[in-house]
């Protein structure tokens, strides 16, 4: 079907966007990613925006202005809470091995049943109830896998990477480097791995939170995804300025610029996220079902990690995956 290839697609692309944010925060900071991302992907938008205006039956006015205030309302509770999940799962990405932050990142199938269960009245079927235990058990397995030391960024508590690589042609300028608030406030503290591991699973929630949100504002009918993608990417904008303004957070703007993972992790981000909008525009299309699909990305992420970043203990990890895949085929029969 339409839906599950697009949540297939929007999986493996999720799974390539972990490995561009983890070598983004390489050379930018944390904050730095997350403004520019947004900014760029928001510029994106606008472009296909104005493309389907153009070919299509609805006027400018209409389609950015002629939702309902509750529709607004939602897309901005919807952006907000992606907004903290960022955050949280950008901190944790950056200073853990990204094929562990991958296969942590299931841990929103199980938050997505519940609230599937509890807020949408979903009732999943016994393959699907097999298939969501055969993820979880993934999942627990992964606890067994000792985590490579090696493998972790030697960086602050704040997740802040170093501004820039340095190459053979240019010099740096010390003295002339702000810190930004992030780097002043805990310049040398540190937390443990747990707190990460905590940070990754309050992400996991609150985009199990989004992808709810995502199917009730799109069983309407009346918003379509691109208005959807318009206005979350707009909210999103607005609450990082409104955050490095608060917090009066200096950015290297030159550098984020100069960072050719920012980039294409923005044209993945728009891509993926109208592959899902027009995932839940299917009546047929189930919350639980497309949460389990989603983790096609955990193999990417593994994979990514070994070649990318030369993780190491990938045969384990691709043990868990593998019965991770295996509750995928159980939910989809």
């Amino acid at each position: 079907m339409v839906w599950i290839s697009c949540v297939l697609l929007y999986g493996v692309l999720k799974g390539a966007r972990e490995i561009f944010k983890k070598k983004a925060m390489v050379k930018s900071t944390v904050i730095e990613v997350l403004v520019l991302y947004t900014v760029l992907s928001l510029v994106i938008v606008i472009g296909t925006t104005a493309a389907e205006i153009a070919v299509g039956d609805m006027g400018a006015k209409q389609y950015l202005f002629g939702l309902r205030a509750e529709q607004y309302a939602a897309i901005a509770v919807k952006s907000f809470v992606i907004f903290v999940a960022w955050i949280c799962g950008f901190r944790a990405l950056r200073r853990m091995p990204v094929s562990v932050y991958g296969i942590l990142d299931m841990a929103r199938v199980v938050f997505s049943a519940m609230l599937g269960i509890l807020v949408l009245g979903e009732r999943p079927s016994v393959w699907q109830c097999a298939g969501i235990v055969v993820v979880c058990l993934g999942l627990f397995l992964l606890r067994f896998v000792k985590d490579d030391a090696a493998d972790e960024e030697k960086t602050d508590d704040s997740g802040n990477a170093d501004r820039a690589e340095i190459t053979e042609n240019e010099t740096p300028a010390p003295e002339t480097t702000v810190p930004s608030a992030e780097e002043a406030e805990t310049p040398q503290s540190g937390h443990s791995r747990g707190f990460y591991v905590f940070l990754a699973m309050v992400s996991c929630f609150l985009n199990a939170v989004s992808g709810n949100m995502d199917k009730v504002l799109m069983s309407d009918g009346d918003l379509t995804s691109g208005q959807l993608q318009l206005w979350y990417m707009v909210f999103m904008v607005a609450f990082y300025v409104l955050y490095v303004l608060v917090r009066k957070i200096r950015l290297n703007v030159r550098g984020m610029l100069k960072n050719p993972w920012i980039w294409g992790l923005s044209i993945l981000f728009v891509i993926a996220d109208r592959a899902l909008f027009i995932a839940n525009g299917y009546a047929e299309s189930r919350v639980i079902v497309m949460t389990v699909l989603k983790q096609a990305c955990t193999i990417v992420t593994i994979l990514g990690g070994w070649l990318v970043f030369r993780e190491k203990k990938i045969v384990q990890k691709l043990l868990c995956a593998a019965v991770v895949i295996t509750g995928i085929v159980l939910s989809v029969l």
